[in-house]
């Protein structure tokens, strides 16, 4: 079964280059432009995991953290942020997890070993 993965980046070029990775390893990505629509996207996508941005356009990644924690089945979503917004890093780290906070510009090769320790690798 393929692994779907909710890219939430407000930043096209940001959100290409993580989708090039997540696809170059045979994950299925779905994307979203702002965290209103990957809060609708979650929701019906159901993604085995979700990438986030924090500073978005109408809802911020932090509002997005939390409504999905107050939902019973999106809040079992593993988050990984993925953020320059650095004075909020050391909050998220305490919520999430030290492993699933990058701060931009991230390693490429760190966060996709932590995709696949969380959600496991594609089948070939």
């Amino acid at each position: 079964m393929v692994q779907r993965v909710l890219l939430v980046e407000d930043n096209p070029s940001v959100r290409e280059l993580i989708r090039v990775l997540l696809e170059s390893e045979g994950y299925e990505i779905v994307e979203a432009r702002d965290g209103l629509e990957g809060l609708l996207k979650a929701e019906f996508q159901k993604p085995d995991l979700m990438i986030l941005d924090l500073m978005m356009p109408d809802v911020d990644g932090e509002r997005v953290i939390k409504q999905l924690k107050t939902d019973d089945e999106l809040s079992r979503i593993p988050v990984l942020v993925v953020s320059g917004k650095y004075e909020a890093l050391d909050r998220l780290r305490d919520l999430l997890g030290d492993d699933n906070v990058f701060a931009k510009p991230f390693e490429p090769t760190r966060l996709m070993d932590r995709i696949g320790e969380l959600i496991g690798y594609p089948e070939d």
